[in-house]
C-alpha cells in the first residue's frame, strides 16, 4: 500500500518536472523567436487596426489623438498588392511642408476629416486632395495648395479643436469638412472626455491614457513582464475574446454597442447623439465668420450604405462594427445633415451619387478597407472641384476664377439619380 502511494507521488513529481521543463523550453523558444524577428510575439500587426493601420497616431492633450510629426511608414495594401509610403510633415499632417505665413497670391484649401480623408492605403499621387489641387489650379489665376488634414479616429469635435489649435495659423482661404457616418459614434465616445467653456464650446479633449489615475502594481502585469509566454497567452486569449465581442456587436441593433445601428433611424434629427455630432459644424461656421475663411461641408456614404457587397473582404466589416451582409439604404441621415448645414448657411455636397452611379459601385471602394479606391478618389476629386468652382469660389472669390461658359448648378438637391448637393448661401 505504501509502495503504491510512493509510486503515485513519484509519477506526479516526474509529471510536474516534465511540465516545468516544457514550459521553460517554450519560454526560451518564445524569447529566441522575438530576438530573431525583432519584435514581441504579441505585437499587433498593422492590418488588425482598420482605423490607423500604419500606427502613426499618438495620444494628445488637446485633440485626443494626433499624428506623429516627421513620421514615415510603409503600409502593405492588400487591394493594390504593393507597399504604400506614408509621410507626415512637421505639423503632423500627411504631405509636404506647409509654408507659414501663407505665400502671397496663393489659394490655400484645408480638408478636415478622419481616416477616410487620411486614406492610408492610397499613395500621395492618387489622393483626391492632390488631384483637387491640380483641378482647381486650372480654374484659378494663382497657385492652389490643398492640405490633407485627415486624422485617423477623428470626428468634427476633435477636428474643430485641431483646426483651432493648429490649422488656423495656416491662413486658409477655404476649409472643407468631410462628415463621416462613423463620426456619430466617435462623438458619443469623445464628448464625455471633452472640456468646454461656459458657452459649451469645446476647448480640449485629452486622451484617457494621459490623465489616468495611478494604480497599484498588478501581479499579473509583473508576470507578463517577466515571462513572455504568459504575456503571449494572455494576448491570444484576449484577442479571441475581443473577436467574439466584435462579432456579437456587429449584429446588434443596440446603438450603445453597434456604431452604425442608428443608421436605421428614420428620424435622426430627434436623436440627441446625432445632433450633438453635428454641432461642431456650427462652431466652425462661427469661427469662419470671425476669421474670414470660407467653410463647406461634404459627406459620403460608408461602404455598407452602398451595397451589401461593398468592402466585404475577410473580417473587414466585423472589425468596422457591422455584420458581413449589412446594408443601410436609409437616406434620412443624409437629409438630416443637409438640413442642419443649410440652417448654418453653408454650402453642402453629398457624394452619394458620385460613388454609386457606376456599375458596379463597389469599384469605388477598397475591398480590404472601408475607404475609397483610386477610382473613388478620382471621382471625388472631379465632383468636388466642380462643386467648389460653381458653388463656393463664386461670387466671394470670383477674382480667382477664370471666366467660363459652364452653366451654374442648382442650389437645390437634385433627384436621387443625379449628383446631390445643396447650400444655405443665398
Amino acid at each position: 500500500m505504501i509502495r503504491a502511494k510512493l509510486r503515485l507521488v513519484r509519477q506526479f513529481l516526474i509529471a510536474v518536472i516534465l511540465l516545468g521543463l516544457l514550459l521553460c523550453g517554450a519560454e526560451v523558444g518564445v524569447r529566441v523567436y522575438e530576438v530573431v524577428q525583432g519584435q514581441p510575439v504579441c505585437a499587433v500587426t498593422p492590418a488588425e487596426c482598420l482605423t490607423d493601420p500604419a500606427r502613426l497616431t499618438v495620444p494628445s492633450w488637446l485633440t485626443y489623438l494626433e499624428l506623429k510629426p516627421h513620421a514615415f511608414a510603409e503600409l502593405k495594401c492588400r487591394d493594390r498588392k504593393s507597399l504604400v509610403e506614408l509621410q507626415t510633415n512637421s505639423l503632423g499632417f500627411r504631405g509636404p511642408e506647409v509654408a507659414i505665413p501663407k505665400p502671397v497670391n496663393s489659394y490655400r484649401v484645408v480638408v478636415l476629416g478622419d481616416e477616410t480623408i487620411f486614406a492610408p492605403e492610397t499613395p500621395d499621387s492618387d489622393l483626391f486632395t492632390h488631384q483637387l489641387a491640380n483641378l482647381l489650379q486650372e480654374r484659378l489665376r494663382l497657385p492652389v495648395e490643398v492640405i490633407n488634414a485627415g486624422l485617423p479616429g477623428a470626428c468634427p469635435l476633435t477636428e474643430y479643436l485641431l483646426f483651432k489649435q493648429k490649422l488656423l495659423a495656416l491662413q486658409p482661404d477655404l476649409v472643407v469638412l468631410h462628415f463621416d457616418w462613423s463620426d456619430v459614434a466617435d462623438d458619443r465616445q469623445l464628448r464625455r472626455r471633452t472640456r468646454s467653456d461656459s458657452r459649451g464650446t469645446p476647448i480640449s479633449c485629452p486622451h484617457r491614457s494621459l490623465q489616468g489615475i495611478p494604480r497599484k502594481p498588478n501581479p499579473v502585469d509583473h508576470l507578463r513582464q517577466q515571462f513572455r509566454l504568459v504575456d503571449w497567452g494572455l494576448v491570444v486569449a484576449g484577442n479571441r475574446w475581443k473577436q467574439q465581442i466584435s462579432e456579437r456587436n456587429a449584429t446588434s441593433r443596440d446603438v450603445a454597442t453597434n456604431a452604425y445601428a442608428w443608421l436605421r433611424n428614420e428620424h435622426p434629427e430627434t436623436d440627441v447623439a446625432v445632433m450633438q455630432s453635428f454641432r461642431p459644424i456650427a462652431d466652425l461656421a462661427e469661427l469662419a465668420a470671425g476669421t474670414h475663411f470660407q467653410l463647406a461641408v461634404v459627406t459620403s456614404p460608408k461602404p455598407w450604405q452602398v451595397s451589401s457587397r461593398c468592402s466585404s473582404g475577410a473580417g473587414v466589416r466585423v472589425k468596422s462594427g457591422v455584420s458581413p451582409d449589412a446594408y443601410y439604404p436609409n437616406r434620412a441621415p443624409f437629409n438630416a445633415l443637409e438640413q442642419y448645414v443649410i440652417r448654418q448657411r453653408l454650402p453642402y455636397l453629398d457624394l452619394s451619387e458620385t460613388l454609386m452611379d457606376v456599375d458596379p459601385p463597389e469599384a469605388n471602394f477598397l475591398r480590404y478597407a472601408p475607404r475609397w479606391s483610386a477610382l473613388g478618389h478620382d471621382r471625388v476629386a472631379e465632383t468636388l472641384a466642380r462643386f467648389l468652382t460653381e458653388r463656393v469660389l463664386r461670387p466671394r472669390n470670383s477674382r480667382y476664377i477664370q471666366e467660363q461658359d459652364e452653366p451654374e448648378f442648382s442650389r437645390r438637391p437634385r433627384p436621387q439619380n443625379e449628383i446631390q448637393w445643396a447650400g444655405g448661401v443665398q
